[in-house]
């Protein structure tokens, strides 16, 4: 097992060039097949230096993202061997750093041009949109947590149906209260204006 990517500082990345593009809107997807290459082009006391290139073609053959630039990986040997440790899929691990790295730029894209957006992690990119949308529980990732229970979503609406109608039954018991005391100050009231119409008017001087 490789170190914990969070306990690891993420390698600097450069892009030197992204295109995205599609052949026709509307087209069937299944999946993205990925191609990557990482070639060292620098190698110090301080670091290294890797060119990468990421080049993803959908399936069926109609949308395209490529990628390449420069990652910068500061350390000493043995930090910088820890970056290349591959792991359980035989995937360097700094291949995820930088892919993870460039993910927000995919994503922004492609919502852009229209295309679907490939997977979070490098893994899961060639596997196919059905899987996707239906993982498993292993396959569902801890982050970010978004969790919508079949219990909460049934209490939602009992309680929005309940609150109106308790409401609504105040303000009847309300309305009724107020109309028995109404009718019951009619005759107090009738008599005073019969006493009124019987006095005589006074003016003041």
């Amino acid at each position: 097992m490789y170190p914990s990517l969070r306990k690891i500082m993420n390698p600097w990345v450069e892009i030197g060039s992204l295109t995205v593009g599609k052949l026709k809107s509307g087209m069937p997807f299944e999946k993205y097949n990925i191609d990557v290459s990482i070639d060292e082009v620098e190698n110090n006391e301080s670091g290294i230096k890797l060119k990468y290139r990421f080049v993803l073609l959908s399936s069926p053959t109609n949308s395209k993202i490529s990628i390449e630039g420069i990652a910068s990986i500061q350390g000493n040997e043995i930090e910088v061997n820890k970056y290349l440790q591959p792991d359980e899929r035989n995937i360097p691990m700094v291949v995820n750093l930088i892919y993870q790295e460039l993910f927000p730029f995919f994503y922004v894209l492609t919502k852009t041009v229209g295309i679907p957006c490939p997977a979070y992690k490098i893994s899961q990119i060639s596997a196919s949109a059905l899987s996707q949308q239906s993982p498993t529980p292993s396959q569902v990732p801890k982050e970010p947590q978004i969790s919508t229970p079949a219990s909460s979503q049934s209490q939602i609406p009992d309680e929005l149906h309940t609150e109106p109608q308790n409401t609504q039954e105040k303000d009847v018991t309300q309305v009724q209260e107020q109309s028995d005391e109404q009718s019951g100050k009619e005759p107090e009231i009738m008599k005073e204006l019969e006493q009124l119409v019987e006095e005589p008017n006074v003016s003041p001087n």
